[in-house]
């Protein structure tokens, strides 16, 4: 405990540190923003309170050629308990006891057991796979159909998210009345239950820190897994939670990557913070010059865009004195109504949000700006390497989304056409989709994509609704995709 007051005594001189700063560099479009967001940061930031536990490091490769292997399962022997090599063939697991033994599978090799001990907790962990001698040869998996993942006749899913265990769910049981914190393993085997959830249950959120924190109306928390159990800790005012998840895109080395919208959604500014050096730069500003043009032509739409209805409302009763009558109530109440009529139209059909999202890949920095059509390479420190042309964004049926598949740095475009969802892979070297995987479903929810497949929740009709979470194998073919050109 004493260890955990010192954390937050140094986190704090931290953070009023990373405040000073950014009142010493005069920077007046971010600083309200900015300053929120570092409040939060080390939150999201911070070692989980974990008396015991240690974290063991290793890389999955083949011994052959000694290439790196993604997608390998890291199993605990005898447990549910592991996690799945990234990119790189590195993975990373979280353990409280030694000695223990590592079952290492892959689609193709022989299987690998691995005892760790006290002697080498802190050593990279190289584990190397054989071909399996009973591969055969020219088969390929080509399974499409749609897994029921969980499968539980009393719950309904809210919300799910990729833990670096397996997969987080939040979901609802008794008639939706009760919602649940469920951890499910690598191989779907559930590994632990929080069933009291505080406050009101409304989504889950995963930051680019690999924590995953519970959302509910009037609070956040982050959420730990001890290995044995759930908790939820560091609760934070919702206030101040959402604006962190929604401004931070992506950590590397000591630097972390804001986006900031302004001028109504019109313009994202990147920036980057080097916790080392304490200071933050600019790195990268995306923004839809058409859109900024028609409202540079109207300036009354900036009035319009920031109001709210019951502002208006109040500053017209103001205007008309102490007590004013029915009917200039009812005046200011239309003129009120009006407005924000007009805003609404204009926030949801002229100055839709930019979608220009940002991601880490390996030693780069990508982002994805589509006002451009282009996506651009950058370094960790912002100078431009190279760019790629894109046209997928101006499709009729396109869906503003780009999906990352974090274990194979892999990356998919989405399209709705009949209510039916297809997801592209998208080579990001030349820009071209490739052939469509079709959802099994329509209407589909969340979509998110992992070594492989995608998961995604529908909800089922029925006398008492249900959502459901699915798996479905991606076929990675080539070739243009086929949609609508309108």
């Amino acid at each position: 405990m004493q260890r955990w007051n010192d954390d937050k005594d140094h986190n704090y001189e931290f953070i009023m540190k990373l405040i000073n700063t950014l009142r010493k560099h005069h920077h007046p479009a971010v600083f309200t923003e900015l300053a929120l967001l570092l409040v939060c940061l080390l939150l999201f930031s911070v070692n989980m309170l974990a008396q015991d536990r240690h974290i063991i490091q290793g890389i999955v490769f083949e011994k052959e050629s000694e290439m790196a292997l993604a997608g390998a399962h890291v199993l605990i022997e005898g447990s549910s308990f592991g996690t799945i090599s990234g990119p790189d063939g590195s993975f990373r697991l979280s353990i409280t006891d030694f000695p223990l033994t590592l079952k290492v599978t892959h689609v193709g090799f022989d299987d690998r057991f691995f005892t760790v001990t006290e002697s080498i907790r802190d050593e990279i962990l190289m584990l190397g796979l054989n071909f399996s001698a009973e591969m055969l040869e020219g088969v390929t998996i080509t399974d499409r159909k749609a897994e029921l993942i969980f499968k539980d006749e009393s719950y309904s899913v809210l919300d799910f998210e990729f833990h670096e265990n397996g997969l987080m769910l939040l979901i609802f049981r008794n008639k939706l009345r009760r919602a649940e914190l469920v951890l499910l393993s690598t191989m779907n085997d559930t590994l632990a239950i929080l069933a009291e959830l505080p406050g009101r249950a409304a989504s889950l959120h995963h930051d680019c820190l690999g924590k995953i924190h519970y959302v509910a109306r009037d609070s956040a928390y982050q959420i730990q897994f001890t290995g044995t159990e759930l908790r939820l800790i560091y609760p934070t005012d919702i206030r101040i939670f959402r604006p962190v998840a929604r401004a931070f895109a992506a950590y590397h080395n000591d630097n972390y990557y804001f986006g900031i919208s302004r001028m109504h959604g019109q313009v994202i500014e990147y920036i980057r913070y080097d916790s080392i050096a304490d200071t933050y730069i600019t790195f990268r500003e995306v923004y839809d010059s058409k859109k900024l043009g028609i409202l540079k032509e109207n300036p009354g739409h900036h009035g319009m865009l920031g109001s709210f209805r019951n502002d208006d409302l109040e500053f017209a009763l103001l205007l008309m004195g102490d007590e004013p009558s029915i009917k200039t109530q009812r005046e200011a109440y239309k003129r009120s109504r009006d407005i924000s009529i007009e805003a609404h139209y204009l926030k949801t059909i002229v100055y839709t949000p930019l979608y220009a999202p940002l991601f880490k890949s390996g030693e780069q920095i990508i982002i994805f700006n589509h006002p451009e059509s282009q996506i651009e390479f950058l370094t960790p420190y912002g100078e431009l390497e190279a760019t790629t042309a894109i046209d997928y964004h101006i499709k009729k049926d396109w869906e503003e989304l780009i999906l990352k598949d974090e274990i194979r740095d892999e990356y998919y475009t989405v399209f709705i056409h009949s209510n039916r969802v297809s997801l592209h892979p998208l080579d990001i070297e030349t820009g071209v989709p490739g052939n469509a995987n079709i959802l099994y479903y329509p209407f589909v929810r969340k979509i998110l994509v992992r070594n492989g497949y995608v998961y995604f929740t529908y909800r089922q009709p029925g006398s008492i609704e249900r959502t459901m979470l699915f798996r479905q194998k991606l076929q990675s073919g080539e070739g243009k995709y086929a949609v609508s050109n309108n």
